[in-house]
């Protein structure tokens, strides 16, 4: 997905959850019900195919976590964590030891209904929030063939990440929802790779994308 689709994407998420909210609020005075969503999610996670260029594994992963959600007529707001690996390959010539990367994510998430029929409900969202990695093992040792054997420590790292989706919803009981979700989101990473006889060093920003199951437990407030 290109920055420029992306950006209006995101914009016209952000749209739709601004107007549902205005909406909510002139519904206040009608018998509005504050509700607590919590449940955990599961599905497959895309990264972004350019990672091969540093050998990542870009096979899809699996992807799991939790979500906590405050809902108010056809606004939500809340918070999740979500989890998933992949490898990466060091590129040392006759190697196949790999470390492997292991993302865990915590991000605020806000959503606003656009439309609903008979029990089904379709929700645009947002999310923003911090993107950890860490290796297993951080370190590693290598026998070149010459010369004494090489460790080489795989630091962890941090980065902010945001995102746009929509989200299916249905009750299928009082106390329980079902959601289908699909989200696309976008985080930077500083890199090195060799040009030539160069090792150039840059900040690229790389895109990925999601589609899970969610279940959530229902807990009505009023």
């Amino acid at each position: 997905m290109t920055p420029a689709a992306t950006r209006f994407g995101a914009a016209a998420i952000a749209v739709c959850v601004l107007l549902q909210f205005a909406t909510a609020r002139a519904e206040t005075a009608s018998g509005a019900r504050w509700r607590i969503g919590v449940g955990p999610m599961i599905g497959g996670l895309a990264f972004d195919p350019t990672l091969d260029n540093y050998r990542w594994d870009v096979t899809p992963a699996v992807q799991t976590g939790a979500q906590a959600m405050v809902f108010r007529d056809r606004f939500a707001t809340g918070a999740r964590v979500w989890v998933a690996n992949t490898m990466q390959a060091t590129g040392i010539p006759g190697e196949t030891q790999a470390p492997r990367v292991n993302l865990t994510a915590v991000e605020w998430v806000g959503q606003g209904r656009i439309v609903s029929y008979r029990g089904v409900e379709l929700w645009g969202a947002l999310h923003g929030g911090r993107m950890f990695l860490a290796y297993d093992p951080d370190q590693m040792t290598f026998d070149p063939g010459a010369g004494a054997p090489v460790t080489v420590s795989f630091d962890s790292i941090s980065e902010w990440d945001y995102g746009f989706g929509i989200e299916i919803r249905g009750d299928l009981t009082a106390q329980l929802a079902l959601a289908l979700q699909a989200e696309h989101t976008s985080f930077s990473l500083d890199t090195a790779h060799r040009s030539g006889s160069e090792i150039v060093e840059s900040r690229d920003r790389f895109d990925q994308w999601s589609l899970r199951l969610q279940a959530a437990w229902l807990w009505n407030l009023d």
